[in-house]
């Protein structure tokens, strides 16, 4: 059994603030005393990364939809035969367009399958509306089979193998780029390629990945679904699986079911998945559901803005490819930095690790023997804790550690309780609690390993003396450093092993992308340099 290492501020490793955050109180104005607790900058338009434009490959053959050009509805595309090279370019339309597909092609990387949006004449993206779409009748053929009326239910865009691909088969190097997507939920119907008029299904997305390796997602706008994208793996060979999935410069909110916890913005489940430069606004009113869900092997989560969820991000057992997910070595280790997060802390914890399913025996394939047993690597992050009370770091055992540095966690004046741990139910011989080891962070000053009603095992740990200040550190309404504030020029150098993991990028007021350019003796401490 672990030793708790209780670690606050009045009990060692902790010093003082200095600079404008921390003195001339009277020169300070309201605003800068509290973190941004008012409603984010909306992204517009413009995409939030730079992305080539939405032409022709050139490589194979240009499909081109919309008004005045060769086909004019999405049900004219032959979605069933796309061929390495081919471009689908959807084209802004001033009404929606209310189709719907399967994707099965398979590119490669020299010649990708690309389906892209052209954008209207102030940068709008084209939308596609699931609400009363229509499905292409060639589709019957690739939905038939098992799970045929499911599977049309689960999305808008449907990516997997056709009925008549052989097992293996697999989607690949295929990209979804610069598209409005949007209404995918039971509240909404469609016609499915028989022509029937369907309801969209409880558990489904926007953009739906039942298996595929090479697949991107990038530039879309993703919101009013049971999920903006979701990714399916299981232990059913190399073809069952979703790999190198990138989730690059989306803006994915408004999604989630009313009164359930069970769907969330994004959800994903693969070997390399990748999550970068998003902005992820608030769920549907009422639902319960996470920011982001990962059950991955191999996960980066970088540069992104994360708005509320009942975790931000929550990391969790490989729960239907748990016998693949274990034979790897990255299963074990997940990298988080460069995000800017703010977050409700009476909703649940910022940050989940571990598992989500108890109760389980040794050597059983669910549960706690498939817990992710590793290291969450958090470094370069700023975190904004409003609410009443908050935990950052939920380990789900004492299997599972955090290494965290390089940090800005601020918590609002409204946190009464600041605590940095909380555990979960697991089942003996398992025990809650989890390692949180400490570099160099800021804090807010009254932070606290656990909250005043609650005993936890596992340990938290101080490699370096963590800097606190009573106020925040950051400009009033953003993420940027005070100037003169114990942020600017504090950062450490990586752990060894991470060195080669330089924090390149940074996001601006909105969530575009910016190279972070470090300016002074060191690094800024946090998601942005001053």
């Amino acid at each position: 059994m672990f030793v708790l290492a209780l670690m606050q501020l009045g009990c060692g490793g902790a010093e003082a603030e200095a600079g404008a955050d921390d003195s001339g109180v009277a020169a300070l104005s309201a605003s800068t005393i509290e973190p941004m607790t008012a409603a984010f900058a909306q992204p517009d338009e413009r995409p939030l990364v730079a992305w080539p434009a939405c032409v022709p490959s050139g490589q194979g053959t240009d499909y081109a939809v919309g008004p005045g050009q060769a086909l004019t509805a999405l049900d004219q595309v032959p979605w069933e035969r796309l061929a390495p090279g081919d471009t689908v370019r959807i084209h802004h339309s001033a009404t929606p367009y209310h189709g719907k597909f399967l994707l099965a092609a398979h590119g490669t990387a020299a010649k990708p399958v690309r389906i892209c949006g052209v954008r209207g004449p102030n940068g709008e993206r084209p939308v596609i509306d699931g609400q009363d779409a229509t499905t292409r009748s060639a589709l019957v053929a690739a939905f038939a089979g098992n799970g045929s009326e499911i599977f049309q239910s689960r999305a808008i865009v449907m990516v997997k193998s056709l009925a008549s691909d052989a097992w293996t088969d697999r989607p690949s190097h295929v990209q979804i780029d610069g598209l409005k997507i949007t209404r995918a939920h039971p509240s909404y119907r469609f016609r499915d390629a028989a022509g029937v008029a369907q309801t969209y299904a409880d558990f489904g997305a926007c953009l739906w990945i039942d298996r595929g390796d090479h697949i991107t997602i990038a530039d879309n706008e993703l919101s009013d679904c049971v999920m903006g994208v979701f990714s399916r793996s299981s232990d059913d060979g190399s073809g069952a699986v979703t790999e190198n999935l990138r989730l690059v410069g989306n803006v994915i909110r408004g999604n989630g079911l009313a009164g359930s916890e069970s769907e969330h913005n994004t959800y994903t489940q693969g070997l390399g998945v990748v999550i970068e430069h998003n902005v992820y606004g608030p769920l549907r009113a009422g639902a319960r559901g996470n920011a982001i869900k990962d059950r991955s092997a191999g996960l980066v989560v970088r540069y992104n803005r994360i708005e509320e969820g009942a975790h931000a991000i929550d990391l969790v057992e490989a729960e239907d490819f748990p016998l693949l997910a274990l034979s790897r070595a990255d299963y074990r280790t997940t990298l988080v930095y460069g995000n800017q997060i703010r977050k409700n802390g009476d909703t649940g914890s910022v940050i989940h690790y571990g598992g989500d399913h108890y109760g389980s025996t040794l050597g059983a394939l669910w549960g706690e023997p498939i817990f992710r047993k590793g290291v969450l690597q958090f470094f370069h992050n700023t975190v904004i804790v409003t609410g009443s009370g908050a935990a950052v770091f939920q380990l789900s055992t004492t299997e599972e550690r955090a290494e965290v540095w390089n940090n800005a966690i601020v918590f609002a004046s409204t946190v009464a309780e600041k605590s940095l741990r909380a555990g979960q139910s697991v089942q003996p011989p398992w025990v809650t609690g989890g390692i949180v080891h400490l570099g160099r962070n800021w804090l807010s000053v009254g932070w606290q390993d656990i909250d005043q009603w609650h005993t936890l095992t596992g340990q938290l740990l101080t490699a370096a003396a963590q800097t606190v200040g009573l106020r925040s550190p950051l400009v009033a309404g953003g993420w940027v450093p005070l100037p003169g504030s114990a942020l600017v020029d504090a950062a450490t150098a990586a752990p060894a092993g991470l060195a080669a993991v330089p924090v390149l990028w940074q996001l601006d007021a909105v969530g575009r992308t910016q190279a972070r350019v470090s300016k002074g003796a060191a690094p800024d401490l946090g998601a942005v340099e001053q």
